[in-house]
């Protein structure tokens, strides 16, 4: 048993409805809340560890985009032949090819704290409202970084998509969201609650409130683009650059956006669609429990991010699978 409080405490204010956090600090001793943080930092830096990017990354590059749109490589500069029409189908592939890789896959973690954040008095409405914050914020982003493509244009792209630019801007802005990640886990976690308890009341409801989570989650995401240096994403980007223009670059980017998200939309579609009202009442009833799983998911995410674009590119420290011969 993890509770060491009775029900009453779990269940007082807001958080009832699933509208605000639990202080898990109240409700879970700190053994058992140490052990799902180790627990959750052990299985993100091992899956970083033995993460072979060969294999994600030729997904996306060989079957994805290979199978739909053919060699991106050759696609990037023919902006002039090919028209402005197909980047909304070269934005939507690069989106989708991206899905699994070490700068993405991540975005699943986001997927267990979205569909428990649910309200039980509002059900499949408060899910749908939660869904459309986090694409709102993937495209706050997405859009504004996809009109600073356009007004590079085609040689100011060039010197951006340097392969030590992009691979510099992925350490950088994937380690600090790893960090973001890991310390906003570590609060849903019960950790640093004498901060949350500082706010006022209906600060804290606001924050927690599913569309507020979701719109956080989904500012995250959208950075994710920024950072990527997937050679599909670059070649798109190149493509994009070559209009020169920043209204539809924004607009590709925004499909882009729109495309890395869109295997982990229909998944939370579908649990929603399956599971809302069980999901819904299960928040009601054990809301720290629904906490748990998406403190657990984050903190997992943050340590994939901050120990494969961090820590294992400073000191050498990654590829497991590789050093012991198992990848080839």
């Amino acid at each position: 048993m993890i509770a060491r409080t009775s029900s009453p405490t779990v269940s007082e204010g807001p958080a009832a409805h699933g509208a605000s956090p639990v202080d898990l600090a109240l409700v879970v001793g700190s053994r058992a809340r140490m052990a799902w943080l180790m627990g959750a930092l052990l299985v993100g830096i091992v899956a970083a560890g033995f993460w072979n990017y060969h294999v994600v990354d030729g997904i996306g590059r060989d079957v994805i985009a290979g199978g739909t749109i053919g060699d991106t490589s050759a696609l990037a500069g023919a902006f002039a032949t090919r028209g402005a029409a197909f980047g909304f189908l070269f934005a939507a592939v690069a989106g989708l090819a991206a899905t699994f890789t070490a700068c993405n896959c991540v975005v699943f973690s986001m997927l267990p704290g979205l569909a428990c954040s649910t309200d039980a008095a509002q059900g499949r409405r408060a899910a749908v409202r939660a869904l459309l914050a986090f694409v709102l914020g993937v495209c706050a982003i997405c859009l504004p970084y996809g009109a600073f493509i356009g007004f590079l244009g085609g040689e100011g792209i060039a010197a951006f998509n340097e392969r030590a630019v992009r691979l510099a801007r992925a350490q950088a802005i994937f380690s600090t969201l790893g960090l973001v990640m890991l310390a906003w886990g570590l609060v849903e976690l019960g950790f640093f609650g004498g901060l949350r308890r500082r706010l006022p009341v209906e600060t804290r409801r606001v924050l927690g409130a599913p569309s507020s989570r979701g719109l956080a989650m989904g500012l995250l995401v959208g950075l994710f683009a920024i950072g990527r240096p997937f050679p599909v994403m670059a070649d798109f980007m190149q493509y994009a650059a070559e209009s020169g223009n920043p209204l539809y670059g924004a607009a590709v980017m925004g499909v882009q956006g729109l495309g890395q998200v869109a295997v982990m939309v229909v998944l939370f579609a579908l649990l929603v669609g399956i599971f809302g009202r069980r999901l819904a009442q299960w928040t009601v009833r054990a809301p720290h429990q629904a906490q748990i799983l998406g403190a657990v998911a984050l903190l997992a995410g943050g340590a994939f991010f901050f120990y494969y674009w961090g820590l294992a590119f400073a000191f050498d420290i990654g590829r497991w699978g590789f050093r012991l011969g198992w990848y080839g």
